[in-house]
């Protein structure tokens, strides 16, 4: 079953789904919650020789992304846009860390007033599973034929779509499951210890 607004509402207020920074009643819609575009970006930088391969357990993409952290201002101290240009790629986080419970996984969709200029905010993976913490990788693509400037920390640039289960996921379970639980980087922590080179 899909949380519609009341439910959304409810479980906002009773703290089953809980958000850091906590959300503002006017993000709650008819059937999702829309979150904002966080400070910390990734980009996927094109690397001579490297061949992305993570189901390798030893690959280590860490030195393929270059980050940056659009809490810091331009030289002129004013606060700075991101800009999606036209074909790129890149990794952002939301703005809200999301708690989710163990009976309760939801998904990150796009919003259309975004979508309509050619902006996806997942590639393929929308999905969230229950028992979830922290934030909400957004994997940003321009499809469109212009850049796109997007405010950090503001702009509502996504929305989840939360889904009850019909049984709630083991504690046990979900910690051996959650890959990504309290990311805070855009790519799976390698296994081995070996690094591209």
């Amino acid at each position: 079953m899909i949380l519609g607004y009341r439910e959304l509402v409810r479980a906002w207020k009773t703290r089953k789904i809980t958000f850091s920074p906590d959300i503002r009643p006017e993000q709650i819609g008819i059937s999702s919650i829309d979150l904002r575009l966080g400070y910390e970006v990734s980009k996927l930088q094109y690397r001579e020789g490297i061949t992305v391969n993570p189901s390798l357990d030893e690959f280590d993409s860490r030195g393929l992304f270059t980050k940056d952290d659009y809490r810091k201002p331009d030289k002129l101290g004013r606060p700075r846009f991101l800009k999606v240009e036209r074909n790129e790629f890149m990794v952002a986080f939301t703005l809200e860390q999301v708690h989710l419970p163990n009976n309760i996984s939801a998904s990150v969709e796009g919003r259309s007033r975004l979508a309509r200029y050619g902006l996806a905010v997942h590639t393929t993976a929308p999905h969230i599973d229950a028992a979830f913490v922290g934030p909400i990788a957004l994997e940003l693509y321009n499809l469109g034929p212009l850049p796109i400037e997007l405010r950090p920390g503001i702009d509502r640039v996504c929305h989840l779509i939360f889904h009850e289960m019909k049984s709630a996921v083991p504690e046990s379970v979900a910690k051996s499951m959650g890959t990504f639980v309290r990311q805070k980087e855009p790519y799976q922590k390698p296994r081995g210890t070996q690094k591209p080179s």
